[in-house]
C-alpha cells in the first residue's frame, strides 16, 4: 500500500513524524541516513529498514546524486501476529539480505513482506522503550480526546509543563506534534480515497488547503496534490 521512490539527493530531510502503517525502506545506491527515537540509522544496499506504525522518525538530507531507494507502508494484516508483536516491541528492525540489491519495484514488495513475515534474519532490533503497550495508549487517548494540553495534564495529575515532557520522553514527539501527525496521516487516508484536497484540509482541521500543504510537504515529502495522483484509488 502506497509507495515512493527517491532519486538523487534531497538537501532538506523530513520532519519528525510517523504513519499509521509499518513504514518498509530499500536502497539500491548510495544510503539513507534515519533519526529514530534515540538512535541513528545507515541503511545501506542489501539492507531493509521495517519501521512500526506509530513510531516518530526523521528522514535526514542527503546530498549523494547516486541515491536509489524506495518506500512504501503495510497495512496491519499484511504482517504475521509474531511479525507485528516483533516490530511493536522493536524501535526499528534491519534485514540483511542480498537480494535486495537487485530486485526492483515491482518485486521488492512481495520480497520484502516475505523478509518480515518470515522474520528472515534480523538484525539491529532495537528494543523500545519498556513502557507497557496500554500506557502508552492511555498517553495517547488522552491527548486525542482532551480539547487542550492543560486537560490531559489533569488526567494525569501533571502540570501542562510536565505533562509535555513526560509525554515526549514516552511517545518520541510533543503532545501538538502528535496531534499534527494524526491529522496528517487522516489526511493521506483521505487523499487515498480521492477526496479534494480543500475539503481534506478543512477535514482534518487545518486553516487552509495552503497550511494543509506545507505541512504535508514538510512531513511525507511530498505535496498533497502530488501524493493524491499519484497514490488515489489505494
Amino acid at each position: 500500500m502506497e509507495g515512493a521512490d527517491w532519486f538523487g539527493r534531497r538537501p532538506i530531510g523530513l520532519q519528525l513524524h510517523f504513519h499509521d502503517e509499518a513504514q518498509v525502506s530499500v536502497v539500491w545506491n548510495g544510503h539513507r541516513d534515519y533519526r529514530i527515537g534515540l538512535s541513528s540509522v545507515r541503511l545501506h544496499p542489501g539492507q531493509l529498514l521495517v519501521i512500526p506504525g506509530l513510531r516518530p522518525h526523521v528522514a535526514l538530507p542527503s546530498m549523494d546524486d547516486e541515491v536509489r531507494s524506495v518506500e512504501f507502508y503495510l497495512i496491519p494484516a499484511a504482517l504475521s501476529v509474531d511479525a507485528q508483536r516483533r516490530l511493536d516491541n522493536s524501535q526499528f528492525i534491519v534485514i540483511e539480505d542480498s537480494r535486495f540489491r537487485h530486485v526492483v519495484p515491482p518485486g521488492i514488495e512481495e520480497l520484502a513482506l516475505e523478509c518480515v513475515t518470515k522474520q528472515l534474519v534480523f538484525s539491529n532490533a532495537a528494543p523500545a522503550r519498556p513502557l507497557s503497550t496500554p500506557v502508552k495508549a492511555a498517553l495517547r487517548e488522552t491527548v486525542i480526546e482532551s480539547d487542550g494540553i492543560s486537560g490531559a495534564a489533569r488526567r494525569f495529575g501533571y502540570t501542562r509543563e510536565g505533562f509535555i515532557r513526560a509525554f515526549a520522553r514516552e511517545i518520541g514527539m510533543t503532545p501538538n506534534a502528535y496531534k499534527i501527525n494524526l491529522r496528517l496521516n487522516l489526511g493521506r487516508h483521505l487523499l487515498r480515497n480521492g477526496e479534494n484536497i480543500s475539503e481534506v484540509a478543512h477535514g482534518t482541521g487545518f486553516s487552509d488547503q495552503s497550511h494543509f500543504g506545507r505541512a504535508f510537504l514538510k512531513h511525507f515529502g511530498a505535496t498533497p496534490a502530488q501524493f493524491r495522483a499519484a497514490h488515489s484509488g489505494y
